[in-house]
């Protein structure tokens, strides 16, 4: 895709949001990892290569700009918030595999992120299903609002963080209740 394409405009956004997300946590003595690459997206790639010079003597901040799933992986394990501030997720699969980990993902709301990850404070859904932070804007302001409501729980409750992390774990996701639910239509058509 070329920088005069539709997405282009976007996926800006999207590295404006990850440079939002590192001043951020970094001003608030919090560490900061990007994994993954741009690498057929010239102009984003740049713009994380510009990043990582920037930042590239903060012990606090690292950028990994090639993809490992097994580093992924492991800093999934490792860490407390993973923030997803895509314009387009059709699947979500990184919150999905960060909250197996006990990673609470603050995300912006929209693909498969919008069945999966509900706000802590702002979701009609029930305590114990409340994973995550939602912002639904692409501004500054929005993915520093939900990023602000998170470092709050964690610095100032960290019992109340311990248990949305917990809630993350405890959601299930995967296709053993669907698929159960088929079979048990197939049963029923087939009795009937």
């Amino acid at each position: 895709m070329t920088p005069g394409s539709g997405q282009s405009a976007p996926r800006s956004i999207q590295i404006v949001a990850f440079c939002e997300t590192a001043t951020v946590l970094l001003a608030r003595g919090g560490q900061f990892v990007l994994i993954g690459d741009a690498h057929h997206h010239d102009s984003i790639n740049s713009h994380f290569w510009h990043l990582k010079d920037h930042l590239n003597d903060n012990p606090d901040c690292h950028l990994e700009l090639v993809y490992s799933e097994e580093l992924a992986h492991l800093v999934y394990a490792a860490a407390d918030l993973l923030v997803v501030p895509s314009m387009f997720e059709p699947c979500g699969l990184a919150p999905l595999i960060a909250m197996r980990y006990g990673t609470v993902p603050v995300v912006r709301a929209t693909g498969g992120m919008i069945d999966t990850v509900f706000d802590r404070d702002h979701s009609g859904r029930p305590p114990a299903e409340r994973n995550g932070y939602v912002f639904h804007h692409t501004d500054d302001r929005a993915i520093e609002s939900a990023l602000s409501r998170a470092l709050r729980l964690w610095s100032d409750r960290p019992g109340e963080f311990r248990e949305l992390a917990a809630n993350c774990m405890r959601a299930d996701y995967s296709w053993a209740r669907p698929g159960q639910e088929y079979l048990d239509i197939y049963e029923y058509i087939r009795h009937k």
